[in-house]
């Protein structure tokens, strides 16, 4: 899906010097974001943070709007690339084993970045859809859907693949992310141990 010109980049870094320009906006947008909030981070701010000026910092962007989306592109980049790696890692074994692995990991993604996680779920839900987050969470999906049709045969005789998907990613999801952002009183692996358990007794006969 292509996006409106007022939320692209200007240009594409392409040389190393440009590239850590833009690295260093990114960044700096990220720290402006958790301090100020989505109100608060104007570009004058974001500027100031990654240690340039207004006139560089419209080089490759045209508008603070833009480069959220670009720290929100880069959050979702960031969270393939692991997640990824964890799916590659277990992927033979045992379906509850993995899928514990998985959940403990994405909540500890969360967990690193939770002042930009509550940006991107409480204040910037108006620059969504977010392409790069809408095709982690398709990949995903396409995951849990294999290892369903894989272990069909552990499973409840009444489970339905596609109500079981939408069920699973929204429980586990809007879980994972509450816990993250209410921080409740219950320590990681208690939490990991209780959502895993709440997936496989759903599942299982």
């Amino acid at each position: 899906m292509s996006r409106p010109p007022g939320l692209t980049p200007r240009r594409i870094p392409r040389q190393d010097r440009s590239r850590r320009t833009v690295e260093g906006i990114l960044d700096a947008a990220a720290r402006v974001l958790a301090e100020r909030g989505y109100d608060g981070a104007s570009t004058n701010r974001i500027a100031e943070a990654a240690g340039i000026s207004n006139g560089s910092l419209y080089q490759y962007f045209p508008n603070k709007d833009a480069i959220m989306v670009a720290v929100v592109d880069r959050f979702a980049d960031h969270l393939t690339e692991r997640l990824g790696a964890q799916i590659d890692a277990t992927m033979h074994q045992p379906w509850p084993v993995a899928g514990r692995a998985l959940l403990d990991v994405q909540i500890r993604l969360f967990q690193e970045h939770a002042d930009l996680l509550r940006i991107i779920v409480e204040q910037i839900p108006r620059l969504g859809p977010f392409d790069k987050l809408a095709g982690l969470q398709r990949r995903l999906t396409d995951l849990v859907r294999v290892q369903l049709l894989l272990n069909r045969s552990e499973f409840r005789d009444d489970l339905d693949i596609d109500t079981t998907l939408w069920m699973l990613t929204e429980i586990v999801g809007s879980v994972s992310v509450r816990y993250v952002l209410d921080r409740p009183p219950v320590p990681h692996e208690r939490m990991v141990d209780e959502l895993a358990d709440l997936v496989i007794g759903y599942l299982r006969k």
